[in-house]
């Protein structure tokens, strides 16, 4: 199963990997882990961290001091992404390239690093006298012509021929000024702009958290657990798979991903209960995809989302939680009725792990806890998500059940030091001193009992509870303390991973180690889409198109909102088809969602801003409805990665598999308009909430619940027996009137599963 794993991913990735040998393929792990370091020591101001501890201690460190600007650090980043780039991706995907680093590789890195890091240099002088020379030039359209390629090598021609497309008519815009190009997409914007910012800043930690808890195995226990829940229940599998994927998708964010990772466990699991290919290799990629609507852990262009709309991110998932619980329902509805309609049964409990185990190490998701309430509660995403790495961690070495300790004392002690941990500073003294009492508890025990043994499980417990504490007493900030517990976290594991003697312990050392390399290899791809998307902003900007297409596109609906809104649908889901979700989302908020803020902005619904926010609502309606097609791509032939995806995985046929996949994701089709004419579900929308807003909301929900409910009887055809065809014509009329939700068609859909469960009885 492994290699035709392999073979599928590559497939699905559109891409081939060099097997690189091991000099070569040390210096992609040396890059990927300078990311790491280079994120962590200047993007999340770790240095700054440090230095604040030692001089609380009356140490004063200079270096410490040493600090780079964003764009500089976005600049060495990208030169990383160069060097991973050009030695795994072949400039021809044929086996002679593929088996050797070509010189043209070489020459091409020598090259990015160069343009890369002439940007770092250059950065500090051209921030005071804002000038452009010659030289500047030459390495801004090096840089841009090799991102191109590195993109083009990555990802495929598409994207590529997009931004060509783009620059094309930048350059014969701006009258072949190449000073002026070359500064506003080098130097100002462009390459740096926003979607690689975002990447560099959040995106990335979020995408080392998730690679660490792959890792570690969460993904395999949540997937597990959903099937030790609903397994023996009928159509137990495909139920699973909706709820565990679900929940990996606050950790991945990535719809192929989930499908590859939950999928391999899921989908013969589905067959082996009774489900045909089609469905079973159907089931898992909209389950999978609705992961990048699915709070606290989005899709990468949620962030982007944040930045363009000057939202918070934790303001953001507020207001997709609605949206993506009604998409889950909607999926959980249709997969009911297609297991009844098949007639399925229950797997036998012997078939899986009893659930006792699993509620016993339930505290393996605390991390995913730990990231949802530091969102919620407004802490940044990035020192969010690095936080929840060091709780992960510290979980993850409590978990191993081959390292002697009592497992319940351990869990209680992480989970009463993850609680002082984010207590502010007028608590500090109070709560250094009962993890100091917890510290000393632990060695006491150790030296009386046999609960606790000097091992790794302790020494981890110890290194983590005393280092909260330090800062603590030191007065730090509760932002500096999760810093400091993430980073020295993964130092923590490091080390006493690389002394360990047994399998839990090197399994740790491994983890760890392999998860900075694998976020590094990860982020590539992410890295260059968004490189390349910044590219299309930077030229959509420059030359004012945005605004000119933007009212093109009124134009062409003639002023009709509906059609407006089916035209971006349109956009999206094409651009979606060959474009990843980042670059879909930059271009499509670009150019299609003004359009429809424009036809709507004068509209009393929509006028109003964001509570709190100078964000109009109609912009805020605009750009979600945009990011949720171009999520939905994934699913959308003739392309559908993720049902690509499904399909080579169950073995099914792929257009039968793409087409149930639409078919289950209805909700995510039809949703967007629901959201965007009653903005009000999107919650963060309320002017102040009363009574009847709360009961408004509330109506919008169910109804909307409702709808899918009527419609998924509709479209399967089956409640408890066959059900006609002309009824079936007449619900899903009813259904898409319905998502007016207006009080009539909502009372007749009402009406009609009301009849629909009094005839099933009868008969």
């Amino acid at each position: 199963m492994g290699e035709n794993l392999e073979k599928i991913e590559k497939k699905i990735a559109l891409e081939k990997t060099r097997t690189l040998p091991p000099k070569l393929e040390n210096v992609v792990k040396a890059a990927a882990i300078l990311i790491g370091i280079f994120e962590i020591l200047f993007i999340f101001n770790f240095t700054f961290t440090v230095y604040s501890l030692f001089d609380r201690l009356g140490i004063r460190i200079e270096i410490l001091k040493l600090d780079f600007q964003d764009q500089q650090v976005m600049a060495f980043v990208l030169g990383m992404i160069f060097v991973i780039a050009f030695l795994r991706y072949p400039i021809i995907k044929k086996d002679k390239y593929l088996k050797k680093v070509q010189l043209i590789d070489y020459i091409l890195i020598l090259l990015g690093l160069a343009a890369a890091l002439y940007k770092f240099w250059r950065w500090p002088t051209y921030m005071v006298y804002y000038d452009v020379n010659q030289t500047d030039v030459i390495f801004g359209f090096l840089a841009i012509i090799l991102v191109l390629e590195a993109t083009r090598r990555a990802i495929g021609w598409i994207l590529p021929t997009i931004v060509t497309v783009f620059l094309l008519y930048g350059i014969k815009d701006a009258g072949f000024n190449w000073t002026r190009i070359a500064q506003y997409l080098y130097l100002d914007q462009g390459i740096f702009g926003i979607p690689f910012y975002v990447m560099t800043i959040y995106v990335f930690a979020f995408v080392f958290f998730g690679a660490f808890l792959l890792k570690i195995g969460v993904s395999d226990y949540i997937t597990e657990f959903m099937i030790s829940i609903f397994g023996p229940r009928p159509g137990g599998p495909a139920k699973a798979a909706v709820i565990s994927s679900g929940m990996m998708g606050t950790v991945s964010g990535s719809s192929v991903a989930n499908v590859l990772t939950t999928g391999t466990f899921t989908i013969p699991l589905m067959k082996k209960a009774g489900y045909p290919p089609e469905i079973a290799g159907a089931v898992e990629p909209v389950a999978s995809t609705g992961g990048q609507l699915m709070p606290p852990v989005m899709g990468a262009a949620a962030f982007i989302m944040a930045q363009f709309l000057g939202v918070p991110y934790n303001k953001l998932i507020i207001a997709a939680v609605l949206p993506a619980l009604i998409y889950y329902s909607g999926v959980y509805l249709f997969i009911d009725l297609e297991t009844k309609r098949l007639g399925l049964k229950g797997m036998p409990r012997e078939h899986f792990k009893p659930i006792k185990y699993f509620l016993r190490k339930l505290y393996i998701l605390l991390p995913i806890v730990v990231i949802t309430v530091a969102l919620v509660w407004g802490i940044a995403p990035h020192i969010a998500a690095v936080s929840s790495l060091g709780i992960a961690i510290w979980v993850a070495w409590v978990s191993k059940d081959e390292i002697p300790g009592h497992e319940p004392l351990y869990v209680a002690t992480v989970l009463i030091t993850t609680l002082l941990m984010f207590t502010g500073r007028q608590h500090a003294k109070p709560v250094g001193v009962i993890l100091l009492i917890i510290g000393l508890a632990l060695i006491i025990m150790a030296i009386t009992t046999d609960k606790v043994e000097f091992n790794e499980k302790f020494y981890i417990s110890m290194l983590f509870i005393f280092l909260v504490a330090l800062g603590k007493f030191l007065y730090m900030r509760k932002e500096e303390i999760l810093l400091m517990s993430g980073v020295f976290g993964i130092i923590f594991s490091l080390i006493v991973g690389y002394k360990s003697k047994t399998e839990g312990g090197k399994a740790m050392y491994s983890a760890t180690y392999e998860s900075m390399i694998s976020a590094g290899k990860t982020s590539t791809t992410v890295m260059l889409a968004a490189a390349s998307a910044g590219l299309i902003q930077g030229v959509l900007t420059m030359t004012g198109l945005v605004t000119s297409l933007g009212y093109r596109l009124v134009d062409l609906a003639g002023g009709n909102l509906l059609l407006l809104l089916m035209m971006a649908m349109i956009f999206s889901l094409i651009l979606g088809m060959g474009v990843p979700t980042t670059a879909n989302y930059v271009i499509t908020s670009l150019v299609a969602a003004p359009a429809v803020f424009n036809a709507v902005a004068n509209n009393p619904v929509y006028s109003a801003s964001v509570p709190g926010y100078a964000t109009p609502i109609a912009l805020l309606a605009a750009h979600f409805f945009v990011f949720y097609f171009g999520i939905l791509a994934d699913l959308t032939p003739p392309v559908a990665l993720a049902a690509y995806a499904g399909s080579a995985l169950a073995g099914g046929d792929f257009w039968k598999t793409a087409t149930n996949s639409v078919k289950y994701a209805l909700a995510g089709y039809i949703g967007p308009y629901i959201y965007f004419t009653h903005p009000e579900m999107f919650l963060i929308t309320v002017q102040q909430w009363t009574p009847e807003v709360a009961l408004r909301v509330l109506y919008y929900f169910i109804a909307t619940i409702l709808i899918m409910y009527l419609l998924s009887i509709a479209i399967t055809g089956y409640y408890k027996k066959p059900i006609r065809k002309e009824l079936r014509v007449i619900f899903g009329a009813l259904g898409l009137v319905g998502a007016t939700l207006h009080p009539i068609p909502i009372a007749l859909v009402v009406l009609s599963i009301m009849g629909v469960i009094l005839y099933a009885r009868k008969s």
